[in-house]
């Protein structure tokens, strides 16, 4: 009865895709204020990401019955650290490029800045998501599964659809919250964009620290 194994993989790929990390991810996106259906965009892009690069390396771990190294496994980590880092610079980036314009615009001059959302960056992102996450997940399989492809595949296609459905969900109510912040109190979303990149970047680092110190 292979129900409830798959079952189980829905479930974890759900409470998976909202650890810190990658909600902080996604966070730096919708942050700009999308509407709805860019916002769960963004979420589910991510989500394929993360979800592909699972099920592609993992069915080849598995297959090969390989295991990655803890030494590539850290480097993996302190890469999503640096890339967790770099969305807080940008966004920061973002938030006093704003600022400078509204200056700018209050001096008379016009502002023609247009927001760059960069729409196929959180599909990236998802997928080095996943390829950090590979190791301790497909690690699981044989042990839970026995040794079967076909069922790992199943596995891992059921656990990334509940990762997409859950950081979907997530992205369109990060989306909504920052809109509604953005235009009921203008300071409140700059407040909230601000934090968020600091967050990202902070967590960030904590992450390369984290893959420095046990290597």
């Amino acid at each position: 009865m292979h129900l409830l194994p798959l079952l189980t993989a829905l479930i974890a790929g759900f409470a998976h895709a909202l650890e810190p990390d990658h909600m902080a991810a996604v966070t730096t996106f919708v942050s700009r204020r999308p509407g709805p259906a860019k916002s769960v965009a963004f979420g589910v892009r991510w989500g394929v990401g993360h979800s592909a690069a699972l099920l592609v390396v993992g069915l080849l771990l598995v297959a090969l019955d390989l295991r990655v190294p803890e030494r590539l496994t850290r480097g993996l980590e302190f890469g999503v650290g640096g890339m967790l880092l770099g969305l807080g610079a940008w966004l920061l980036w973002s938030v006093l490029h704003e600022r400078a314009h509204r200056m700018a615009a209050r001096g008379g001059e016009h502002d023609h800045a247009h927001p760059h959302t960069h729409r196929h960056g959180s599909l990236w992102v998802g997928m080095a998501h996943g390829l950090a996450g590979t190791a301790p997940l497909v690690a699981l399989l044989p042990a839970a599964l026995t040794r079967s492809a076909w069922l790992a595949g199943a596995y891992l296609l059921f656990f990334g659809v509940g990762t997409t459905v859950a950081m979907g969900l997530y992205a369109v109510a990060a989306g909504l919250l920052f809109d509604q912040a953005g235009t009921r109190v203008p300071t409140l979303g700059r407040t909230l964009r601000t934090l968020t990149a600091v967050g990202s970047a902070t967590l960030g680092i904590v992450w390369m620290a984290g893959a420095l110190s046990a290597a």
